[in-house]
């Protein structure tokens, strides 16, 4: 269901449609239908590696011309590969389910609001694979097409802990994302993210990255495939965070207009 840039009969269209699919990668705000797999892999300056595969979907409803909302659900698949760290040792096995529910607004042609919450479970099935705590997130956004092919889409995720297992440490920190989207011909995008962290946990520590992201839709499918590279800006244990996404997009067939007298 499309909740992206233009009216009505703007959505119906397959270039408005399209255009939406791509945003709502970087755009909380523009609620798709869809589900995705998508891996994930960080390489650690220890040697480490973390690799999770996550099966995610996302469903939402028109609850006016003006409003949407959706609920969401990402599975994990974690696995860890040792480095050089005495004690390390290699781990797979399922990782923290989230659950999440929102909503998003049109304020104008070109301006979108939305924000929800989520729920991460300690679910998983090793201790390593796991923050071991649950954690609800606050989420919103913003978003501004500033012409039909771009879009600014700043958000917020603040994070806190509400109970946490044994020997496991709470958690409490505040992300910040700024991504700019262009759509570019050929059912083609490409983002550019900063990134920030302020964990009020560790005395307030702030860090920051970057994020490059490109993605295409197929011209027959509503299939997108995303590949994207992350780098910490400050150092860190990291190298760094690369991803490739599969997403496919469930389209609302348009209803025929009411036949005259």
């Amino acid at each position: 269901m499309s909740f992206g840039a233009g009216s009505d009969a703007d959505s119906d269209s397959e270039k408005q449609e399209v255009a939406d699919e791509l945003r709502s990668r970087e755009d909380p705000t523009i609620l798709k239908r869809r589900i995705w797999f998508e891996t994930e892999w960080n390489s650690f300056k220890d040697g480490s590696d973390n690799i999770e595969a996550t099966l995610g979907g996302l469903w939402s409803w028109r609850l006016s011309p003006r409003q949407n909302w959706a609920v969401r659900l990402k599975v994990p698949y974690e696995g860890h590969v040792t480095g050089r760290t005495p004690g390390d040792s290699d781990a797979n096995g399922l990782g923290d389910i989230k659950v999440a529910a929102g909503t998003a607004f049109r304020l104008a042609d070109n301006w979108r609001a939305g924000g929800g919450l989520e729920l991460r479970t300690p679910s998983g099935t090793e201790h390593t694979l796991s923050d071991n705590v649950w954690r609800v997130q606050e989420f919103g956004a913003v978003a501004w097409d500033a012409t039909g092919f771009l879009t600014f889409s700043p958000s917020f995720e603040y994070n806190q802990s509400v109970a946490e297992q044994p020997d496991a440490s709470p958690q409490h920190f505040l992300e910040v994302f700024v991504p700019t989207t262009v759509v570019l011909p050929a059912k083609w995008f490409a983002t550019a993210r900063y990134e920030a962290k302020v964990d009020f946990q560790n005395d307030g520590t702030w860090t920051h990255a970057g994020k490059v992201v490109v993605g295409k839709e197929l011209h027959d499918l509503p299939l997108a495939l995303m590949l994207s590279f992350e780098k910490r800006l400050d150092g860190g244990d990291k190298n760094f965070q690369a991803n490739v996404a599969v997403t496919w997009f469930f389209r609302q067939q348009a209803k025929p207009p009411p036949e005259g007298n």
